[in-house]
């Protein structure tokens, strides 16, 4: 009985050391799966707002009209951070002057850019100051 009770003295400790050396790299990883799934899920949001927008150019090309259709579409706090770009192309690869002067046929290019902050510190420590999510959707005006 004597080696059992040393054995069993000396491994009192290795659980918490084992939890502490484990510990670390499962929130490391679970933060980061919550970093990235918030981004995507922004990208995705703001990938949408643009193809609304460029929706709503192709049938009523006014760009005052554009913009609030795009920031309708965004959530309340991202509406007033995003930049909303609209702009015209002509088949022939022209820029238009605006989009008041775009004709059926020209296309509508509609960018939305919005700064993007990460939510746990790991997604800080990787990418300090967090970044800027851009997405572009282009359509005929009908």
């Amino acid at each position: 009985m004597s080696p059992r009770r040393t054995t069993t003295r000396d491994q009192r400790g290795a659980a918490a050391v084992e939890f502490a050396l484990v510990l670390l790299p499962f929130f490391l990883l679970v933060f980061g799966a919550v970093d990235f799934g918030w981004a995507i899920n922004r990208d995705v949001l703001i990938n949408n707002a643009a193809r609304e927008g460029a929706r709503e150019g192709s049938l009523n090309p006014n760009a005052a009209a554009v913009s609030g259709v795009v920031r309708s579409s965004l959530p309340a706090g991202d509406a007033t951070a995003a930049t909303v770009t609209v702009a015209c192309r002509k088949p022939s690869g022209v820029v238009c002057s605006s989009l008041a002067a775009a004709v059926p046929g020209d296309t509508v290019i509609v960018t939305v850019s919005l700064p993007h902050g990460w939510i746990t510190p790991v997604g800080e420590m990787v990418d300090p100051g967090g970044t800027t999510l851009t997405k572009r959707a282009e359509m005929r005006i009908e």
